[in-house]
């Protein structure tokens, strides 16, 4: 079993740290500080993330925290900027939504009628790609582009991949599924939507967002490429083992992950749906109707809108991640609440603040997270047979590592006093004892559970 994620978990060493000086803070505190500190400072306290800003949005209201260093080594603030990975969906598909208001698309335009002759879309039994299939991720096509999973492990993975090698990855594509009849997220796919579009409008994916998207809206410090003027207030990204990474260029795919942008922006698109959702005629509020709406089949579960996955409650959210960020935006039409997340450390475990920053908000119980001290792992050191694999165990600098035979170790995070977070996998270890000794290790990914005895 590989013990490494393909493709896009970055690896150490990286750009240094800004020494430009940032903005200084204005006013971002508020009525709920206590409460936010108790759950994120503990976070930066066990080195979990180098940097997290929070942003809450109450009925008209928002406040912005920020802890750890930010680029000055000051905490940072509402203006910082971090990179949005998968979060820039949310505006490639309002661009899309805004498009089809103005007729100059539909959802079912297929994407041959938007590359240039010669360019040849696959079909599968007679189904073409259109537009809404790339926005929902049903369009069968792959989760990474062919031929950047081909070139193997980058820092910045989706550096380089221009304009032909899209047109070439979508000639040479192979459909696993009907297009149309199965989610699977697909990056590539999410490029290919800000490409053609991007293309269809005019100037590129860049100059598009912005003309249709950021600049109605009015935000400021939002940029697929970030100008100089604002790079002192970009944030430095770091690996899970806090390293400093570099930034990922995504040229071609920029609509799927490009832009970087700050809290109080993500706050003010926030601000915007929910508008739109109380059925506000202003800028772009049609487009973003037209995007908070349920595109899949009536369900009792979650469900899709156009760059938003909508959750069983009815809220409105979606995620991102880079080599070395991690981003969290949401919003919930119902109780007019909103929620930003943006970590300067690649580590998935961020998104779920989101849930607890909502009890805030309501004023519910919220038991704050409570890291054990790393003498507490010391009996999980060790040797572990995972199938015909040998993993160890180790501490060092007082962090937890696993590594198999060959390759790197990689940071555990610990949840509780038995149960680690395996970022790599995904999964979560937990460390089984029989009496008072460690028996096993088990991986829990998903549904399924992978025990290792411990043999040493």
């Amino acid at each position: 079993m590989r013990m490494v994620a393909v493709c896009v978990v970055a690896a150490c060493g990286g750009s240094p740290r800004s020494t430009v000086p940032t903005v200084k803070p204005v006013g971002d505190t508020g009525t709920h500080s206590a409460e936010v500190a108790a759950l994120v400072q503990p976070m930066i306290d066990a080195e979990i993330s180098g940097s997290v800003v929070v942003g809450i949005y109450d009925a008209g209201k928002s406040e912005v925290y920020g802890f750890g260093k930010g680029p000055d080594g000051k905490p940072p603030t509402g203006t910082t900027l971090y990179e949005l990975g998968s979060i820039t969906q949310i505006y490639t598909n309002l661009m899309l939504a805004d498009a089809v208001q103005r007729r100059e698309v539909a959802l079912d335009t297929n994407i041959a009628e938007l590359v240039p002759p010669g360019v040849t879309v696959p079909t599968f039994q007679d189904t073409r790609v259109n537009l809404g299939m790339l926005a929902t991720h049903t369009s069968g096509l792959p989760k990474q582009p062919p031929s950047l999973m081909r070139r193997g492990g980058s820092q910045d993975p989706y550096g380089g991949y221009n304009e032909d090698a899209l047109y070439g990855d979508l000639i040479n594509t192979h459909f696993d599924v009907q297009p149309g009849t199965q989610i699977n997220v697909s990056t590539f796919g999410a490029g290919v939507l800000g490409f053609v579009l991007g293309r269809k409008i005019g100037g590129g994916v860049a100059n598009a967002v912005s003309l249709r998207v950021l600049k109605p809206l009015g935000l400021e410090s939002t940029y697929f490429k970030v100008p100089d003027g604002a790079k002192g207030r970009r944030e430095v990204g770091t690996n899970i083992d806090l390293a400093a990474v570099p930034y990922w260029t995504w040229d071609a795919l920029a609509g799927a992950g490009g832009l970087v942008s700050s809290a109080r922006d993500q706050l003010a698109l926030i601000d915007a749906e929910l508008d739109a959702a109380s059925g506000s005629k202003q800028t772009l509020r049609a487009a973003m109707r037209l995007s908070q709406e349920e595109q899949l089949p009536a369900t009792t579960g979650p469900n899709e809108g156009l760059g938003w996955d909508i959750d069983t409650e009815g809220r409105y959210w979606h995620n991102g991640g880079t080599g070395g960020f991690r981003s969290f935006v949401g919003f919930d039409p119902k109780t007019r609440r909103g929620v930003v997340i943006l970590s300067s450390t690649a580590v998935s475990l961020v998104d779920h603040l989101a849930s607890d920053l909502y009890k805030v908000m309501a004023k519910e119980t919220v038991k704050p997270f409570a890291p054990p001290t790393i003498e507490s792992l010391q009996p999980y050191v060790g040797t572990y047979q995972l199938g015909e694999f040998k993993l160890a165990v180790t501490i060092q600098n007082k962090r937890i590592y696993i590594t198999g035979k060959g390759e790197q170790p990689l940071r555990l995070i610990p949840l509780s006093d038995h149960e680690l977070w395996f970022e790599a996998q995904q999964a979560v270890v937990v460390f089984e004892k029989e009496g008072d000794k460690v028996a096993r290790a088990v991986f829990v990914i998903g549904a399924q559970r992978l025990a290792a005895p411990r043999v040493d």
